[in-house]
């Protein structure tokens, strides 16, 4: 029989509105279900063995989908994955309010095509900081998942591990977080290049050179023109601002930020 076609399309929009809430209920149940079920994973299903360049690119590209807060990457060579987030791919996670952290070595930094990107992915929104030494190649989605090179070697640069959560995953995360802290930020400055921001004055880096030249409070206050303890009051905030505990681990550190 005819009926009026606001009626069936009210019996249409009824029934596919009914469908996609079943849909999403079964979405709901399928996610506890897989979240339930991350903490009893299987040792061999806590890293996976990726091989093959177009493969670890795969990967990285995976690790980044993963991402819904916090992007790190820890930038040296060797180059197999994509060298750093590309600015349309940053882009993309920044608009989803994805933050994302890269600690770049000096090492890939000499690199005129790293040092462009890098500059690149700084003027997109990219927090970026540079280190003498990066101890190894990693990039974390999260909490999630970490993604590293097996070896350093050239012969296994082609081969990489994906690390679900796991003790390892937490030591992994430790560690880019002790990079970070010692690390130096980056800017881009107006010629378009990209440099370490200097956070000390010229005053203090005078300062730390007399010290490590050798020089006793004293010295260095009767050539800075200060008393004993302003030089005292002085190398203590500069041991707080480089996490240091002592005056050895201060030179140390101030040669590893590029202090001196």
């Amino acid at each position: 029989m005819p009926v009026s076609p606001e009626m069936v399309v009210d019996h249409l929009i009824r029934r596919r509105h009914d469908e996609l809430e079943a849909v999403r209920t079964a979405a709901r149940q399928l996610a506890e279900e897989a979240r339930s079920r991350a903490g009893d994973r299987r040792a061999g299903e806590l890293i996976e063995i990726v091989s093959g360049g177009a493969a670890v690119g795969q990967a990285f590209d995976r690790l980044q989908r993963t991402a819904r807060r916090e992007l790190r990457v820890l930038v040296a060579p060797p180059y197999a994955a994509p060298k750093a987030v590309n600015e349309r791919q940053l882009d993309g996670l920044l608009a989803q309010g994805v933050v994302c952290r890269a600690v770049y070595g000096t090492v890939a930094l000499a690199d005129p095509a790293i040092a462009a990107g890098a500059a690149a992915c700084v003027r997109a929104g990219e927090q970026a900081r540079l280190a003498h030494h990066i101890p190894i190649k990693l990039a974390l989605a999260d909490q999630s998942l970490a993604l590293l090179p097996l070896s350093w070697s050239e012969a296994a640069q082609h081969t990489a591990l994906l690390v679900h959560p796991c003790g390892l995953l937490d030591a992994l995360s430790a560690l880019f977080e002790m990079v970070w802290s010692y690390a130096v930020p980056l800017a881009v400055t107006t010629d378009d290049e990209i440099r370490p921001v200097s956070t000390l004055s010229e005053e203090d880096r005078y300062l730390l050179s007399l010290l490590v030249a050798g020089l006793t409070d004293e010295a260095v206050a009767t050539r800075l023109g200060v008393s004993r303890r302003t030089v005292v009051r002085r190398v203590t905030h500069l041991m707080e601002l480089a996490d240091a505990r002592s005056r050895l681990q201060l030179g140390w550190q101030a040669h590893e930020r590029g202090w001196l």
